[in-house]
């Protein structure tokens, strides 16, 4: 089904290795999906990922202005935070605001 492959990607391109968790997830889809895979470009899934986690932070740091100051005080802290909380947290949001306050409900969980 669709739906799988499309949870796939999305796994795939939050992670740190998105061809693997490609090839991975890629034995649980029909034949026809994986064929789709298969004629993936390794370069591109590694760019694909690398600009849906840029958008990811970038959504963030706009939707919550102190985040965006911690980044500045401390971007290596903060990185690693960010990194933490996508690999927990499923993207969903689609403005600014909403993956702000996303972070704010895992960041309270953190406690």
């Amino acid at each position: 089904m669709l739906i799988d492959l499309q949870r796939l990607l999305q796994r795939a391109l939050a992670s740190d290795a998105p061809m693997e968790v490609l090839r991975d997830g890629a034995t649980r889809l029909a034949p026809e999906e994986r064929a789709a895979l298969d004629r993936a470009m390794p370069d591109g899934v590694a760019l694909a990922g690398l600009i849906v986690r840029k958008t990811r932070f970038e959504r963030l740091c706009r939707g919550d202005a102190a985040v965006a100051a911690e980044f500045d005080q401390d971007p290596a802290r903060m990185t690693e935070l960010f990194r933490k909380y996508e690999r927990q947290v499923t993207p969903t949001a689609v403005l600014p605001e909403e993956e702000a306050a996303a972070f704010r409900r895992w960041r309270q969980r953190q406690k």
